[in-house]
């Protein structure tokens, strides 16, 4: 048994080397329609999402923050980025600076409350 990403594990799930059991999210992929989410399978576990995100050094000047939104919110309305979304079942979550920080935050909070509560110490 392992935890992989639909995107990696898709060639062999295709060539039934490769069975899914349950989904890591909080709702079924559009791929995977048959296939229950953890928490629909009976398994009482927080769906952690895997973020992906670019970021900057802190105190990066406003002008470049401006540039690089600009580019990666034109990537992401692209037909390309959308087939490449679709092809490997990721969900669309594109945040510009200001989304993308708040979401960190608050991210970092909930990941730290679920590994407290687990036990485990967290430094920051």
């Amino acid at each position: 048994m392992m935890v992989i990403e639909p995107a990696e594990a898709g060639e062999h799930i295709r060539a039934g080397n490769m069975r899914v059991l349950a989904q890591v999210s909080d709702q079924r992929l559009a791929g995977f329609r048959e296939v229950p989410t953890l928490k629909e399978a009976g398994f009482d576990v927080p769906a952690v999402p895997q973020v992906r995100g670019v970021v900057a050094p802190p105190g990066i000047p406003a002008e470049n923050v401006a540039y690089w939104e600009d580019v990666f919110g034109r990537l992401a309305r692209s037909a390309s980025w959308r087939k490449f979304l679709a092809d490997n079942q990721f969900e669309d979550g594109y945040q510009d600076a200001a989304e993308l920080t708040k979401f960190y935050g608050e991210f970092t909070d909930r990941m730290r409350g679920i590994l407290q509560e687990a036990g485990i110490k967290t430094v920051r």
